[in-house]
């Protein structure tokens, strides 16, 4: 599957489009959206579930795919990517991925030009990128990373990263009980 949507999008890399700086993130999404939508023929069932968010269910196997951007001229930053239950309840059944796509592009003179596309599964998001924030039950987030090239390890098996995304669940969740506890004790003294 991924080589299926880097097949459809790579093509879109070093191609100015005109498109006006308040519409870029929508407008790349949108682009890349209907290049994987454009798949349809070949795949079983795709559906468009919400903006950059892409449902696929293809001979038994489900994927759920996600459109990142990144202006390179910015601080780096992809900010929410799934929240810790779902991504762990995706990643149990060995039948069902979670890929991402991580679009960098250029503002410049009022033209965008997409600058690298790359496509990957959520398992090869190294760890030291990651941390879980509190938002909802627990929210995977990529940390900033200022002007560094965003790096991927493919070196690790799904079981590996799924018992890390496990462990640090854990080590989120205990957090956040002694966080509540503080504050109710603190409640409890301004009484």
């Amino acid at each position: 599957m991924l080589e299926k949507i880097k097949s459809v999008l790579n093509p879109l890399i070093n191609t100015d489009y005109d498109i006006n700086v308040e519409d870029v993130i929508t407008s790349l999404v949108k682009l890349c959206t209907d290049k994987i939508l454009d798949l349809q023929d070949e795949l079983t069932l795709i559906e468009h579930k919400d903006f950059g968010d892409i449902e696929i269910n293809h001979e038994d196997i489900f994927y759920k795919i996600n459109i990142k951007t990144q202006n390179v001229g910015k601080t780096y930053s992809f900010p929410n990517l799934i929240s810790i239950k779902r991504a762990k309840d995706i990643l149990t059944d060995h039948n069902n991925h979670i890929i991402y796509v991580f679009i960098e592009y250029e503002y410049i003179n009022n033209m965008t030009k997409i600058s690298k596309i790359k496509v990957q599964r959520i398992e090869s998001l190294d760890w030291s990128y990651l941390y879980i924030q509190n938002l909802g039950k627990g929210q995977l987030q990529i940390k900033n990373i200022p002007q560094e090239e965003f790096l991927f390890n493919n070196n690790i098996s799904r079981e590996q990263w799924l018992n890390t995304l496990i462990e640090k669940g854990k080590e989120y969740y205990d957090s956040l009980i002694l966080k509540v506890v503080e504050y109710k004790s603190d409640w409890e003294k301004d009484g």
